[in-house]
């Protein structure tokens, strides 16, 4: 498993070394934050390879399990609320994965990717 988390990390390091700095834009003035935006979508994928797929599941998988990997972890509010805010690097990973899979067809799929869900009436 550790083997897989470091892949996961060095896939988002390099979707964030090569694609467009538009699509992920820090929020904050804090230019070198000590848990980063790369850190968070790792934990994000990594919770869904391991069928954790509810934000306290996340948070609570890796603050017990593999809390040594990611000493910045922030607090479970911090974590959701920086999650919440990644919507266009999620459009974006979601582009990246699509090609990858089928170069022709990306140009020709729509996707959703929501990492906060809402209900709709």
């Amino acid at each position: 498993m550790e083997n897989t988390l470091i892949q996961i990390y060095l896939f988002v390091c390099q979707i964030y070394d090569t694609c467009s700095a538009t699509c992920f834009q820090r929020l904050s003035n804090n230019s070198k934050p000590d848990f980063t935006d790369q850190e968070l979508v790792t934990i994000w994928l990594f919770a869904h390879f391991n069928d954790k797929f509810q934000k306290k599941q996340m948070h609570s998988f890796i603050k017990n399990y593999w809390f040594d990997w990611f000493p910045d972890l922030p607090w479970y509010q911090t974590f959701v609320f920086r999650l919440n805010e990644l919507e266009p690097t999620f459009q974006t990973l979601g582009q990246v994965l699509i090609e990858s899979l089928e170069p022709k067809l990306a140009t020709e799929i729509d996707s959703i990717v929501d990492s906060l869900p809402v209900m709709l009436a």
